[in-house]
């Protein structure tokens, strides 16, 4: 056999092997990640977006795989909410996610005259109030999200029962918030049925919550703190003052209890971020965002017996057993 013969028997495997290999179908390339914008107005909106993320990828879409985050973290005042959602449409978003009244505004006034992403909003107190959208049961546009149930009115009656002796209660609250002034209504309604002294106090735009606690009578029974976001981000001065001065206070999230406050009964972030993600899977699965209802989330009482027997209160067990969370550390 000849050199020529045996480069030939060796060659023609290879060559069979290449074409093999060019007949072979192309496999498509990986989808790029679509990405999903993130606006949340105060760090109270972590556990929310954390929920979110959650059961995102309990659904699949994984962070850097199927989706990519985009987030500038908290915005922290209401007039930096434009500049950093402009920001994010310059980006292209496959789906808006938004977190807090004043935030889900801004996205639907900035997102109404152009070609806009789906949005999700989570939570919204009163989105019909709010302007956010025109019906729950059919949006229509490009918005839903997760509406919060009334409550404010009940949970000022159960202050009432968890710490029958007050009669002045303070109530700070944002002035240009829509969720916070929802709220402050709720609440005024009831304490007049309740024979109860409502001291409401508004934050303006520019001030802090330094303001509002500086501004707070001496001869308050107790604070309850409205669904504001802004306020609600205060929470560890609210309670510092509130140890100090031996005062309860009613909170609208569980967040809000874990961190000291006497009772909330209320919402739990990351649970409506969880419910937010059920949403955002249909919406990127094909659904029109204005198809699907907005939903509501629950109510759920939540206890801090340990702030309760620095408070020198003692809850009946009948209270106790009617509370879905009691922290007792």
């Amino acid at each position: 056999m000849t050199l020529t013969k045996k480069a030939l028997l060796l060659l023609v495997p290879l060559a069979l092997a290449l074409a093999a290999v060019a007949l072979r179908p192309r496999q498509p390339e990986p989808a790029a990640p679509r990405r999903i914008a993130l606006v949340q107005l105060t760090v109270v909106d972590d556990e929310t977006v954390a929920g979110f993320k959650e059961a995102m990828t309990a659904l699949g879409y994984r962070e850097g795989g199927e989706v990519a985050y985009l987030s500038s973290g908290p915005v922290g005042s209401i007039d930096r909410l434009d500049e950093v959602i402009g920001a994010h449409l310059q980006a292209s978003p496959a789906l808006i996610f938004v977190s807090s009244t004043p935030a889900a505004q801004a996205v639907k006034r900035l997102t109404e005259a152009r070609r806009a992403p789906p949005v999700v909003f989570a939570p919204v107190n009163d989105p019909l109030d709010a302007g956010i959208v025109p019906d729950l049961r059919h949006p229509g546009g490009h918005i839903t999200g997760i509406r919060l149930p009334t409550g404010d009115d009940l949970r000022l009656q159960w202050l009432r029962r968890l710490a029958p002796g007050v009669k002045r209660i303070y109530l700070p609250y944002t002035a240009d918030d829509k969720s916070a002034l929802s709220s402050l209504e709720q609440a005024s309604f009831a304490a007049e049925k309740l024979g109860l002294t409502l001291l409401p106090q508004p934050l303006p735009g520019a001030a802090n919550i330094a303001e509002v606690i500086e501004a707070m009578p001496r001869d308050v029974d107790a604070i309850f703190l409205p669904r504001d976001s802004r306020i609600e981000a205060g929470i560890a001065d609210f309670v510092t003052l509130a140890e100090r001065r031996r005062l309860p206070i009613s909170a609208p999230s569980l967040q809000q209890t874990r961190a000291g406050a006497l009772f909330s009964y209320g919402f739990i972030h990351r649970e409506i971020g969880q419910q937010a993600a059920q949403l955002a899977d249909q919406i990127l699965k094909g659904a029109p965002a204005g198809d699907l209802p907005v939903e509501m989330a629950e109510n759920r009482l939540a206890i801090n017996l340990a702030t309760a027997e620095r408070l020198g209160l003692a809850i009946p067990d009948e209270l106790l057993l009617q509370a879905e969370y009691v922290i007792r550390k």
